[in-house]
C-alpha cells in the first residue's frame, strides 16, 4: 500500500512548457518487433529480455533469480507528460530514490523519460532504471531493481532492454487480463480500479484510492510461500495476516478463522470491525485467503460505512473467485 501511495505522489500536474522543452532534446530511438519479444499481458507494452528473465508470478513483469533483478510494468493514471513531472529530484527522493540522471527519448515516435538512480531497500543498495512512455491517452512507469552489486554488463543489458521497448497504442488493454485469476462483479457497486499493481483492485468509484465518504475497496493478490505449509501454518498465516491491519478491534466480535472452499480450493475466512489507528473511524475488514499448493491468494474487503450490506457482498464476491485456466 505505501508503494502505492509513492505512486500516487509521483504523479503531478501538466506543464506545456515543460513538453515543449522535452520534445527540443530527446534522444530518438526506433526498436522493430522480433521473435524476441514478449507482450505484457493487460498493457500495450512488449518487451525483448536479456537471457535469464523469466515472467514473475507474484507482479507484472520480469524477474532474474539468479541476479536478484526484478522488472515491474505500472499503468500511471495521466497522460505520459503529466506523468512525466512526478519523476524529479525532490518527488523520487521523498519516494526512496536518490536520483542520478535523467534523459528524454522519443521511442518509435512516443514520448519517453528514462529515469537512473539508487534505492536502499531490505538492507541492499539496488541501481534503479527506470522509463516512463506512451502518448495522451495512456501511459506506463517500467521499473526495473538491479543489485548494485551486479555486473556493469548486466546492468546495461537491463537499460537496453528497456530502451528496447516496443509501445503500440493501437492495442486494446485490459488490465484485468495480466491476473491469473478472477472475480465477478456484475450486480455490485463496485468498478474496475484505476491503478493496479501487485494486486487486482475494484472500488466503489474505480478511484484508487477511492474518494467517497465509505471507500469501500475490495483486492485480491497472489503469494507464493517459500516451503510448502501444514494446515496448522495456513490458518497461523491468515491470522497474521489480518492482524496486520492498524485497527482497534471491538472486542465481541470473534476473528475465529472459519475454513472455506471455493473452486476446489480450500483456506479461512475472516472478518471484524474497529477503530482505524490513522484516522479514527470504524471500519469493516473482511479477509479470504485460499491456497493452491505453494501459492495462496489474498481476498480482502475494506469499508468505513453500510457494514452488513458491504460484508454481504464480500463474502458473495470472494466465492466467485476463479484461477484461471
Amino acid at each position: 500500500m505505501r508503494y502505492l501511495v509513492n505512486i500516487l505522489f509521483l504523479v503531478l500536474l501538466v506543464s506545456p512548457i515543460f513538453s515543449q522543452s522535452y520534445n527540443a532534446k530527446a534522444i530518438e530511438i526506433n526498436n522493430n518487433l522480433d521473435a524476441n519479444y514478449q507482450i505484457v499481458a493487460g498493457t500495450k507494452i512488449q518487451m525483448s529480455l536479456p537471457k535469464g528473465f523469466v515472467k514473475s508470478t507474484s507482479y507484472n513483469g520480469f524477474t532474474h533469480k539468479i541476479a536478484g533483478t526484478s522488472i515491474v510494468i505500472t499503468e500511471l493514471p495521466s497522460d505520459v507528460n503529466r506523468s512525466f513531472l512526478g519523476f524529479d529530484k525532490k518527488s523520487l527522493f521523498k519516494s526512496g530514490v536518490i536520483l542520478d540522471k535523467t534523459s528524454f527519448y522519443k521511442i518509435n515516435g512516443f514520448d519517453a523519460l528514462l529515469i537512473e538512480g539508487k534505492q536502499s531497500a531490505y538492507n541492499r543498495v539496488y541501481s534503479r532504471i527506470m522509463l516512463v512512455i506512451g502518448d495522451v491517452n495512456c501511459s506506463y512507469l517500467i521499473s526495473a531493481s538491479v543489485l548494485s552489486s551486479a555486473s556493469v554488463k548486466h546492468k546495461q543489458e537491463v537499460k537496453k532492454a528497456l530502451l528496447g521497448v516496443y509501445y503500440d497504442a493501437d492495442v486494446k488493454s485490459d488490465m484485468l487480463d495480466r491476473f491469473d485469476f478472477s472475480v465477478d462483479v456484475k450486480g455490485t457497486i463496485l468498478k474496475k480500479g484505476n491503478l493496479m499493481f501487485s494486486s487486482m483492485i475494484f472500488t466503489d468509484d474505480g478511484l484508487v484510492p477511492s474518494k467517497t465518504e465509505d471507500k469501500t475497496s475490495f483486492m485480491i493478490r497472489k503469494q507464493t510461500a517459500i516451503n510448502p505449509l501444514s494446515n496448522d501454518e495456513k490458518k497461523t498465516l491468515c491470522v497474521q495476516l489480518f492482524n496486520l491491519y492498524p485497527l482497534e478491534w471491538v472486542e465481541d466480535m470473534s476473528r475465529e478463522p472459519k475454513p472455506v472452499s471455493v473452486n476446489n480450493l480450500s483456506g479461512y475466512e475472516i472478518f471484524s470491525m474497529g477503530k482505524n489507528k490513522e484516522l479514527y473511524k470504524m471500519e469493516l475488514i473482511y479477509q479470504m485467503v485460499l491456497f493452491n499448493g505453494q501459492d495462496y491468494y489474498i481476498l480482502v474487503g475494506i469499508t468505513y460505512g453500510n457494514f452488513e450490506e458491504n460484508l454481504v457482498m464480500f463474502k458473495k464476491l470472494a466465492r466467485t473467485f476463479e484461477p484461471k485456466k
